[in-house]
Parts: structure tokens; sequence; C-alpha cells
């Protein structure tokens, strides 16, 4: 499984989101604590910022700690909304860019942490098959992060918002496993709102924190796979729900039922 940090609220640098805390997301590339499967997350990293109305993204299938200049080089960065993410390398899914988190595309950032099963074998032709082809054409690779991206902003195009569009997505993949075990873990922001999603088609999910002006960000509002610090500010987001976050630390939260 992949872990993931996202911020909103007063600009801070990617830096302080991705090294700040005594469990950062850095530290969380060798030493996760909740992971469902898997036991280090170093098949690659992101991070996407906003400086204007479309994201920047920076983003290495090599482990987080190969790039000594990075924590440097995002010093130099101030944002208000910031997604990052670690990669756990999905079984049967290559190792490359296309797959990468966070994705980027127009407006949007997206990140997932979980799997849809036998991706490639089973599902990754019949899902992609919803795709317009405008968006069909944005695919570079054959991960199921890159189609659950595209299909959420299919959804977004047709009216959803980002929240509606995420459930749908997980709604869709549930549709189409079955029984199977797919973990849904998702975020998308327009650096405006934060949208997520915690969920599952099986009773356990991924971990999924939230925490209003947590000490080491203290701005702003951070939603993480892993709390970054100890302390009761860290309040788990219910299994199977969806989550809203502004830009102003309104939070809206209830609970998500996939048929």
């Amino acid at each position: 499984m992949c872990r993931l940090i996202a911020y909103i609220g007063k600009p801070i640098t990617p830096a302080h989101l991705m090294f700040g805390g005594s469990h950062s997301l850095y530290e969380q590339s060798w030493a996760p604590r909740e992971l469902l499967s898997g036991s280090v997350n170093a098949d690659g990293y992101g991070v996407a910022w906003y400086a204007s109305d479309q994201p920047a993204r920076l983003a290495e299938t090599r482990p987080i700690w190969y790039d000594q200049d990075l924590p440097s080089t995002l010093r130099a960065i101030e944002s208000g909304c910031v997604v990052a993410a670690l990669r756990n390398g999905t079984a049967g899914i290559p190792v490359d860019r296309s797959g990468l988190l966070p994705l980027v595309l127009d407006r949007w950032t997206f990140a997932l942490n979980g799997f849809v099963p036998a991706f490639r074998r089973d599902h990754m032709r019949g899902l992609r098959a919803d795709l317009p082809d405008h968006l069909y054409s944005e695919l570079r690779g054959s991960s199921d992060s890159e189609t659950l991206f595209l299909l959420t902003l299919a959804e977004i195009e047709g009216g959803a918002t980002a929240t509606e569009a995420l459930s749908a997505t997980a709604q869709r993949v549930k549709k189409r496993v079955g029984t199977a075990e797919a973990q849904l873990n998702m975020v998308m922001t327009d650096g405006q709102r934060i949208s997520a999603v915690r969920s599952s088609t099986v009773l356990v999910s991924n971990s999924l924190y939230v925490a209003e002006h947590p000490p080491f960000a203290p701005d702003g509002v951070v939603l993480a796979s892993e709390a970054p610090e100890p302390g009761a500010v860290w309040a788990p987001v219910d299994g199977h729900s969806w989550i809203e976050i502004d830009a102003d630390g309104t939070i809206r939260t209830d609970m998500l039922f996939l048929d």
C-alpha cells in the first residue's frame, strides 16, 4: 500500500509537510506502521502543489531517500495546497512514471492508497472502456491509479462534485470486482478543496487520519495515511466514508455506501 499526505490552509513548504513531524512521510518510506500489505514504500515518490490554478508536480521512481537535494529544493516553494505520496508498487503493475502519485491533469491532483485486484489481467480493459475518448488519450501506462483518476475526471466533467465523482468511481470498481478485495482510499483536489474517500470492497479499509491545526502544520488541515506525529488532534476518518476540507478549514464528512 502507498502512503499519502495532503494539506490545505495558509502557505506551507512541501518540505515541511513531507519531512516534518516525528513520524514524517519521509520516515514512512522505510518504517510504516499501518500498512495492510507490504513492508516499505520504496517504489517512488511524488509531490504536487499549487502556485496558480494548475498544479506543479515533482515525481521520481526512486526511493525518496535517494535525492539528498530534495528537502532543500522543496523548502524553496510555498503553497496553500500540497499533496504528496510514497509508492508501494502493486504486483503486476510496472513501476514507471505513469503510475507515480500524485497524478495531475489540468487543475486536478489525485492520489490513491489502495489497489484494484488483478487489474491488468481482469479489469483494466473493462474499466478503461468507460472513459471518453479525450480522457482515454491521456493514458500513459497500465496502472490502476491512472485509470481511477481519469474515471473520476469523467464524472466531474459530467457534472459531479469531486466527492461525488470519487464515490462514483469507488462504486464502479465495486461493481466490477464483485466480492474480491479492492482498497480504495482516494484523494482529489483542485487547490481550493480537498475531497477524499476512505473505502474498500471489504470491511477493513486502509488507515486515514485528519487533523485540524496539528503542531507541525498549525495553519491548516492535514489528511494523512499515518499520523506524522502523536497526539489526540489526529482523528481517524471513519471507514467507508467521504470527507471534504475547504481552504478555510471547514470539514464535512458522511458515510459512503457501496451497493
